[in-house]
């Protein structure tokens, strides 16, 4: 139930479900809806007010696993040879 994420993550902003709501330029019925009906989803043009407001991912906002692993053995300079390799060949 996307109500359930959504109280979690004004948790962990320390904001109110009600404030959020309305600093994202939601009306306080749109959560309301969210609550009372298990089934009620976010329209896309509210998935963005959220993202923005909260400073998130889609995938973060409704509570979405990734399967991407960051590359975090390399250095920038490593990734950028990689990529001078990929285009011009090992030529340095």
């Amino acid at each position: 139930m996307f109500y359930d994420r959504f109280i979690l993550i004004c948790k962990e902003h320390g904001v109110s479900p009600s404030r959020a709501a309305i600093d994202a330029g939601l009306s306080k019925s749109t959560v309301t809806k969210w609550k009372t009906s298990p089934d009620s989803k976010p329209t896309g043009a509210a998935i963005q007010k959220l993202t923005n407001y909260f400073n998130i991912s889609i995938a973060e906002l409704l509570g979405e696993e990734s399967d991407i692993v960051p590359n975090t053995k390399g250095s920038h300079h490593d990734i950028l040879d990689e990529v001078d390799v990929a285009f011009y060949g090992d030529f340095k």
